[in-house]
């Protein structure tokens, strides 16, 4: 089954054929743990920490503030909710207070997750990612419904705003009723059209109460956003600005995950790159800024920022700046291998084909998903040379993405993917 159409008439499937760039750098100790230590990061920065338990499994704890990014072990505290506070526990999500699974565990496709940031060339890190396998409220949810949610967060001017965002985006979204209404079918299957209407909602009911926050704190700054949840078999994509989501697909005669995770044979299994998500750009957004009041100059909204979409921004919101996403929707299947997200810091310097080959050779190589994110991360500001933050995901599907044995899973040190010089 193809891609559904997504919200704002965002296209149809759109396919980057860059090639793959030579990574010819010596796998070092960081490629062979899997769950190696991320790149040092402001104290002051909330985060989360990358995941790489299955689906319904145990998750990693967040560690907000933590100088190191070290990796947690896969049988840590769940997750929270989104990026909190500096300085404060986030709240579990998903789960009773003590930490024992939630109750009616879902069965699926099953996934896994890493994600790697670096600040790059800048004096702050804006970006914040949010991990979570098991994203389904701690009471209330449909037996045996699997909810997933992935993020990046990618905050300009501050990130005031996108610490904002990130911890409540997830929580309007399910207040808009992405459960209650996207599973009200009888037979248990997501309603793509319902989820992506909730969806919608919950980043606009999102932004309403952090304009309040703006104004009350006197917050400049703004965000971008991916976003993804994975609701049964339907996974939905949604984005405001220049982040960007890319779907790793299969050929037709490929068998689906676990090809993902063997060599191509003369190419015949090597996926193809789908990019999911729109970029919002004043100069591509001139006429709906225009109609909304507002100035289009030297391909900046109000001749100021390049963004026509995204969290905050109060000073441009009554100039055209939208927090309306685009949603992309479409139900797994055996040839999806795997997404990757990314800030535009990292689509700055990778095309999305480019980026997809790269990744399926680091898989194909046998590394877990964590030492994938970190080879990318470093490819991206050590030898490509990006100067912005920058903030990478995986989320992969099927048979390769089932947990690894027990004793695979215990942190083990690593080097971390500082690429500052």
């Amino acid at each position: 089954m193809g891609i559904m159409e997504g919200t704002n008439q965002a296209g149809n499937d759109q396919l980057e054929q860059a090639p793959l760039a030579a990574t010819s750098r010596k796998r070092g100790p960081e490629d062979d743990a899997a769950t190696a230590v991320e790149a040092p990061r402001d104290a002051k920065e909330p985060r989360l920490q990358e995941q790489s338990a299955p689906c319904g499994g145990p998750a990693c704890a967040a560690k907000p503030g933590d100088d190191a990014g070290a990796a947690a072990a896969a049988a840590a505290p769940p997750p929270p909710a989104a990026a909190a506070a500096a300085g404060e526990s986030p709240a579990p999500a998903g789960r009773p207070a003590g930490g024992s699974p939630a109750p009616g565990a879902p069965s699926g496709t099953p996934l896994s997750a890493a994600y790697s940031e670096d600040k790059g060339c800048r004096n702050t890190m804006e970006d914040v990612c949010v991990l979570q396998l098991d994203a389904r409220p701690a009471e209330g949810q449909p037996p045996a419904c699997r909810l997933a949610h992935f993020g990046i967060f990618d905050g300009h001017g501050g990130v005031s705003c996108a610490s904002f965002a990130a911890q409540h985006l997830h929580a309007r979204v399910l207040e808009s009723g992405l459960l209650r209404k996207g599973l009200a079918s009888p037979d248990g299957k997501a309603d793509a059209k319902a989820c992506k209407a909730c969806i919608v909602e919950g980043y606009k009911k999102t932004d309403e109460v952090l304009l309040r926050e703006c104004a009350a704190k006197n917050w400049q700054d703004g965000a971008c956003a991916v976003t993804v949840w994975v609701l049964q078999e339907l996974v939905l994509v949604a984005n405001v600005g220049d982040a960007k989501c890319v779907l790793a697909r299969l050929p037709e005669k490929s068998a689906g995950g676990a090809a993902a995770a063997a060599p191509a044979a003369a190419g015949e299994s090597k996926p193809k790159a789908i990019v999911l998500t729109k970029e919002h750009t004043a100069l591509l957004e001139r006429q709906r800024i225009e109609k909304a009041g507002g100035t289009v100059v030297n391909g900046r909204l109000a001749g100021r920022i390049q963004i026509a979409r995204s969290f905050g921004d109060a000073a441009f919101k009554k100039l055209g700046c939208s927090s309306t996403p685009d949603v992309m929707a479409f139900p797994l299947t055996p040839r999806d291998a795997f997404l990757l997200l990314g800030c535009d810091g990292f689509w700055g310097v990778f095309g999305a084909q480019e980026a997809v080959d790269s990744a399926q050779s680091l898989l194909a190589e046998g590394l877990a998903a964590k030492a994938v994110t970190n080879r990318l991360l470093n490819i991206a500001v050590r030898e490509k040379r990006c100067k912005d933050n920058c903030s990478v995901m995986l989320v992969r599907f099927g048979p390769a993405a089932a947990p690894a044995p027990a004793a695979a899973q215990q942190p083990q040190p690593g080097s971390g993917c500082s690429a500052s010089g």
